[in-house]
């Protein structure tokens, strides 16, 4: 605009020259710079718009819209029809089980900050007991929510509600991670997965095939732990330190091979309430090794309650420990793998699984009983049409070293699963 103007204002000031000086010039003259004008006045008519500026930040410089752009909503859910067997426990029966939803957003604040979240709804948002006017509510929770610090590949920094980084399952979840459509019963009890926390803590990688995670959090009510529920039920609410001591979890995650990882992980804190020392640790070990069309995975868990009684808890074990070993076997054949199964898979597993919640002694030795030595056997077919949804069936046998008399605690169940991740 300010050029057109530039230019009408050349072209009334040569008409406008006095009599003497139009009288110098030629006619000839005259229309060449009058053509010359015309031409440049033209030009500006095919001359690009402008762009508008990206926006601002409020109360800063830095251009935001571009990290808009890269923030990223996706999620994940598992539907399921469960049919118990009746053991003698009153356990028995069938269902349909929306187990859970999760929507999650991962948004980047600038080219080294990004922020993580995700809302977690089980079993439709239902809680699994009653309140005292026999009535039903909803609940939803926060997974994880934290913001992390991009220093450098070696050191970051992550601070908010985030995983603990223990174990094979608890920071890998997804249902289509897992070839059964519950997880591992060890990684529900003695790792009580899905396990997040409040905390802050450092992560990065080493080199291209060792990473690692050290973190401080609040930790766990050891006042709820139990021999049928392992440390499950010690998970607080994130706003919630019964003994307003921290909690040091960390993660050594090594892949020596192509086809092999392994993690050696760890978590230590007082369990016990204010004032009252009570140690909470817990190791594992876990690993994944693929050969051809073969894979074998495994995990082993210790704890180790260094004073069970002063948390007022008098059936747990000083110890508990367990494992789990599953072979795996890609059975789709390469001819079926086109059009809409170009991406598809199909797994034929079997899993193994022992653990014990009453190891080393107990407070109360009137309550030693063979059905906390518990062992699973999980067999199924894990099909996945393409890499993002998963359909599974799988058969679990339950087996214990109760004493004739005793109920079990767990059932033989089948499982039809249905799992997506986007």
């Amino acid at each position: 605009m300010k050029r057109s103007f530039v230019l009408i204002a050349a072209a009334a000031l040569l008409l406008s020259v006095t009599p003497k000086a139009r009288a110098a010039a030629t006619n000839e003259e005259l229309q060449k710079q009058m053509d010359e004008l015309k031409t440049q006045m033209k030009s500006l008519g095919t001359q690009p718009p402008v762009a508008a500026a990206d926006p601002v930040a409020p109360g800063g410089t830095d251009n935001y819209k571009p990290f808009l752009d890269k923030t990223r909503f996706g999620g994940y859910g598992e539907l399921n029809y469960i049919f118990r067997k009746n053991n003698d426990n009153g356990n028995g029966g069938n269902i349909f089980d929306p187990n859970r939803i999760v929507l999650y957003v991962d948004s980047p604040l600038s080219d080294w900050i990004t922020f993580s979240a995700e809302l977690e709804w089980e079993h439709g948002g239902v809680r699994d007991e009653l309140k005292p006017d026999n009535t039903l509510t909803g609940e939803a929770s926060v997974e994880q929510a934290y913001l992390d610090f991009k220093l450098s590949r070696r050191f970051n920094v992550k601070a908010g509600v985030m995983l603990v980084p223990l174990g094979a399952i608890n920071l890998n979840h997804e249902p289509t991670n897992v070839n059964s459509g519950e997880r591992p019963q060890l990684d529900q009890i003695l790792i009580p997965s899905t396990w997040s926390e409040m905390g802050a803590g450092i992560h990065g990688e080493l080199c291209d095939k060792v990473s690692y995670q050290l973190y401080v959090m609040n930790g766990l009510d050891g006042s709820r732990f139990s021999a049928e529920n392992g440390i499950r039920e010690g998970r607080q609410n994130l706003n919630e330190d019964n003994n307003n001591g921290k909690a040091i979890t960390g993660r050594l995650e090594l892949r020596p091979l192509t086809n092999l990882y392994t993690n050696l992980s760890f978590y230590t804190g007082n369990s016990a309430g204010k004032g009252v020392s009570a140690y909470t640790t817990v190791s594992a070990v876990d690993g994944k090794y693929s050969l051809g069309g073969f894979d074998l995975a495994g995990e082993y868990v210790f704890i180790y309650q260094d004073d069970p009684a002063a948390l007022g808890v008098s059936d747990i074990g000083r110890r508990m420990s367990g494992y789990w070993i599953e072979g795996g076997w890609h059975v789709m054949p390469q001819g079926l793998k086109k059009g809409k199964l170009a991406n598809s898979d199909a797994v034929l597993f079997a899993r193994w699984s022992e653990f014990n919640t009453q190891q080393g002694g107990v407070v109360d030795p009137s309550k030693v009983s063979g059905r906390y030595d518990r062992n699973y056997t999980t067999v199924g077919l894990h099909f996945k049409p393409t890499t993002t949804v998963s359909i599974k069936a799988d058969y679990q046998f339950y087996g214990d070293h109760r004493a004739p008399g005793e109920a079990p605690l767990d059932n033989d169940k089948f499982q039809l699963s249905l799992g997506f991740v986007f």
